[in-house]
């Protein structure tokens, strides 16, 4: 029986762990900038998203916002998990999408290894 806490490491398994990093490190760094631009163009999208939404759903009024007087509890909370929806879709769309064509160019995926 070994002890758990006993570090019987070979020194190269351990110098590899590090040099798998470093592509890693490598591949966030370059893909900083993809993100940067991802974050601010994911919300004016999924506001665009939404006003379409909501025009089809409502084209007389404008969305309710929870600052004003609301007749209809309902009708914000439709609005609200619209917009939230509509925020979420776009935002991961996006986000994949930028990761695919990072990992076109690169050769590189940014971000984790799926689990399996």
């Amino acid at each position: 029986m070994t002890d758990p806490t006993s570090r019987s490491e070979d020194p190269p398994a351990a110098s590899a762990g590090k040099a798998d990093q470093t592509p890693a490190i490598a591949t966030r760094i370059m893909f900083a900038p993809v993100r940067l631009a991802e974050k601010r163009i994911a919300p004016r999208l999924a506001r665009r998203l939404f006003a379409r939404i909501w025009s089809v759903i409502d084209s007389d009024d404008p969305p309710p916002r929870p600052e004003e007087r609301q007749d209809s509890v309902a009708k914000l909370a439709l609005a609200l998990a619209l917009e939230g929806a509509c925020a979420a879709i776009v935002g991961g769309l996006l986000d994949q999408v930028a990761r695919r064509r990072f990992a076109r160019l690169t050769g590189r995926w940014p971000g984790r290894k799926a689990k399996t």
